[in-house]
């Protein structure tokens, strides 16, 4: 029996996400989006407050995500780094501990200028880490990141992604170099790497290496983590290593917003991971630390409280815990915690399912792609009904702390429930042409259909990530596909669409360029282009050549005509 002084998880951290949401993976700009639920823009108060929630939320630590576009996003290391602090004195304050994570082998892109970035060896035959510039790059950064080490309890380091480093002798000297420093500013500090994209050796290697003490982080529920005996496999070499197991829950609790960026309740999506999980490798050894993401913040906490709770004990009801994240928000009333648990599940069904085989968007069973849109549209507007109604009560006098108030909460979900409402109706929609097709309709007829689809869903107010709103993009790639098997001509994304994605597209190359005083040419992959459609992505860049802000190059590429006006940049 799993109980609170008996948890399945010892350790239970929230980790937070530092993409900024107008600024997404330091790329794009989002000049709409709402920043009422931007971490990185809360105050003291605010920080002291969303300590108590993650407390609330059933954790007993905050994982704080320090890399280099958030810098650039709030304009300095520093400025994030007094954020930081200010959250880790609440965090404490509450009995919560503080693990800072950090990318240990990336400082330069994501809008960040590093015009010294060297990460390999001009002599490829010999280590990274005995080049003199490379060294120079590290201990540059990594003394940025020890200035957390006296907030810290523990650091993790995270190597392998983007994959700047690639022999295992200069990972190992990064790790040991990362700690030493943590360490002389605070000998109780504790190491912990994860691994992701590592190679199978990597953790012995370590060990050998004489980190002994290092926590070795596994995946949750990735495909490779799904592999047949891997997780199993995994647990036996780091307890054979005399290693603490943890695990780095990406992805679980919440999507990371700089990808498919949408507000998600994953209260059955943990359940089905977390006891999947279990049974792939507790027999083995079970972690004594978890983290799970907070990417989207404070419109994130129903998916959070039952993730802390969850961790606490897998065997709880995920549908009750979802009823009390809704209490915690309203307070006493009946009717309003009602009111709330309408909306909440309706975002669960409409965007998470029932587990991650729903959830996950390269799944077949990917819930956008097998949409419950009956059973949506009859709740769409019921629900839109109670928020509409919650915006407008007073606040509780006995909900638990949160740093904005109940009526900023409600109106920043609101939208989401537009969004829904407007992706079930095309997709009632596309359904209809399906069944109009099988009734033997010639296809004049069906493509008179298929051109009246409105598959545009508005982005509002809410955050985007690289591969756009994520039902717009779903909803056009199912039009495409029935288009391609039965010869039609798919609709065209609208202008004003084209436009904006256009302009994502200048707003990404010109932090490429920034800094550098020759040109800096493309293709459409840079753009990640299988997310939005490569082909949407090719003809936006003829089109902005055509309109004279690119030039293609003769080798296929496209540049920034101007892209001598962001030859001068800096950022420390």
């Amino acid at each position: 029996m799993f109980t609170k002084e008996n948890p399945w998880i010892k350790e239970r951290e929230a980790a937070l996400c530092t993409w900024k949401f107008d600024y997404n993976r330091g790329f794009i700009s989002n000049m709409s989006v709402s920043l009422i639920n931007d971490f990185m823009c809360l105050s003291k108060r605010q920080l002291r407050d969303y300590a108590k929630m993650i407390k609330v939320c059933g954790f007993t630590g905050v994982q704080l995500m320090d890399i280099c576009a958030a810098w650039r996003a709030s304009g300095s290391w520093e400025n994030v780094h007094d954020k930081f602090k200010a959250f880790a004195d609440a965090a404490h304050a509450e009995g919560l501990n503080v693990t800072v994570w950090c990318w240990a082998a990336e400082f330069s892109g994501h809008g960040w200028t590093e015009p010294d970035a060297v990460y390999q060896n001009a002599d490829e035959s010999k280590p990274a880490c005995e080049d003199p510039r490379v060294l120079a790059l590290f201990n540059k950064y990594y003394d940025i990141y020890a200035d957390l080490a006296p907030y810290a309890d523990r650091v993790i380091a995270h190597f392998f992604d983007p994959g700047n480093l690639t022999d295992t002798p200069s990972i190992i000297y990064f790790v040991k170099l990362l700690y030493g420093k943590f360490r002389a500013k605070n000998p109780d500090i504790k190491i912990a790497v994860d691994t992701w994209g590592c190679p199978e050796n990597y953790p012995e290697e370590l060990v050998k290496a004489g980190m002994n003490g290092v926590m070795l982080m596994e995946l949750p529920f990735l495909p490779v983590w799904r592999q047949p005996g891997k997780r199993a496999a995994f647990r036996e070499g780091v307890k054979a290593l005399g290693c603490e197991l943890g695990s780095w829950g990406w992805y679980t609790a919440d999507m990371e917003t700089d990808q498919t960026a949408f507000a998600v309740v994953n209260s059955r999506v943990m359940k089905d991971v977390f006891n999947r999980t279990r049974e792939q490798g507790d027999a083995v050894m079970t972690p004594c630390y978890w983290s799970e993401t907070d990417a989207y913040h404070l419109l994130n906490f129903f998916s959070l409280y039952c993730a802390g709770h969850l961790l606490t004990d897998p065997d709880a009801d995920p549908d009750e815990l979802l009823a009390d994240s809704a209490e915690a928000v309203t307070g006493g009333s009946a009717e309003n915690k009602a009111r709330l648990l309408s909306v909440i599940e309706l975002i669960r069904d409409a965007r998470s399912g029932d587990g991650w085989d729903s959830y996950w968007w390269t799944e077949p069973g990917y819930i956008l792609k097998n949409y419950p849109y009956e059973s949506v549209l009859s709740r769409a507007d019921g629900a839109i009904g109670s928020l509409e109604a919650l915006i407008n009560e007073p606040e509780p006098a006995d909900g638990a702390a949160f740093p904005i108030s109940r009526r900023q909460l409600y109106k920043l979900l609101l939208p989401h429930l537009y969004q829904i409402k407007k992706y079930a109706e095309f997709y009632c929609d596309l359904e209809n042409v399906k069944r109009l097709k099988n009734s033997g309709a010639d296809p004049a007829e069906l493509q008179c259909e298929v051109d009246l689809l409105d598959c545009e869903i508005p982005e509002y107010n809410c955050v985007t990530g690289l591969w756009g709103q994520p039902e717009a993009r779903i909803a056009f790639e199912l039009t495409e596909r029935f288009c391609r098997e039965n010869g039609l001509n798919p609709p065209k994304r609208g202008a004003a669409v084209r436009y904006k994605i256009k302009r994502r597209i200048i707003d990404r190359l010109t932090v490429e360029q920034r800094g550098r005083t020759a040109p800096v040419a493309v293709t459409p992959a840079f753009y990640e282009g299988g997310a939005l459609g490569d082909g949407l992505i090719r003809s936006l860049m003829d089109e902005l050549s055509a309109e004279g802000a690119l030039v293609k190059t003769a080798e296929g590429g496209y540049r920034l005509s101007d892209f001598e006006n962001y030859r001068f940049d800096f950022s420390s």
